[in-house]
């Protein structure tokens, strides 16, 4: 089993150095076809937790504490609400409206405009959005493990790849901390899923760094378009289609 989730954790942290975002994406919905949800989940938050703390040093430059912060707090709060959601209610809604959310999230991939070349002032105004599309995101990801529709639509939208990609890793350093601490209050995060975790850090780590090698080669993010589309077929595995 270390070996496969290793593997797994290669390519989904390959995805998140290059673009700032994705494990979740591709860990949870895969697991979720072998593992229920409540063991998925607390697992994901936990090698996330691990995995943030050198991508936070990998984006460091690009941070913007006031913009960032009130981000991350926002984003941490929507997680713990979460987690109230996942231990509430029934695997099978779970695993749907995982489903459900994975197919939007390709098939917004598609046909989303372009970033745009710098990102908005750290306005009131713009602090206040950013901060309900996080708690709303969180929620989501609290929730069903992945899927945070909200920032994927929000983001590159208004903000170009390297502030995207710096918000993305300060919302989920933060978050994931303490989504994991909510995991352990609520019983979630056992030992078994936290030694599996620690033994796909070496898989997590390769990941992280082929994925920041290839951010500074290919800095257009059409190939993460791409790759999500094999989202479809788990998507609709997860919603009971076949």
């Amino acid at each position: 089993m270390p070996l496969g989730l290793n593997l797994l954790a290669i390519f989904a942290f390959a995805v998140k150095g290059l673009a700032g975002f994705g494990p979740a994406l591709f860990i949870v919905p895969v697991l979720g076809l072998f593992w229920p949800l409540r063991q998925v989940v607390p697992y994901t938050a936990f090698l996330l937790f691990l995995a943030n703390l050198p991508m936070l040093w990998l984006v460091r430059r690009g941070l913007a504490p006031r913009r960032d912060l009130p981000a991350a707090a926002a984003y941490a709060l929507g997680l713990v609400l979460g987690t109230r959601l996942l231990v509430a209610l029934p695997e099978a809604r779970l695993k749907f409206a995982l489903g459900l959310v994975l197919l939007v999230f390709a098939l917004w991939s598609l046909v989303r405009l372009p970033s745009p070349e710098t990102a908005p002032p750290a306005d009131v105004a713009e602090l206040v959005r950013l901060g309900l599309v996080m708690l709303s995101g969180g929620l989501i990801v609290g929730a069903l493990g992945a899927g945070a529709l909200p920032l994927f639509v929000y983001l590159p939208l208004r903000y170009p790849p390297a502030a995207m990609r710096a918000l993305f890793t300060s919302a989920f350093g933060l978050g994931t901390l303490a989504w994991t601490l909510a995991n352990w209050q609520a019983g979630l995060l056992t030992w078994p899923l936290a030694r599996l975790a620690l033994l796909t850090l070496p898989g997590t780590l390769a990941g992280l760094f082929l994925g920041a090698w290839l951010f500074e080669r290919l800095p257009r993010r059409g190939q993460v378009r791409l790759v999500s589309l094999l989202l479809v077929p788990v998507a609709l595995r997860l919603m009971g289609v076949f």
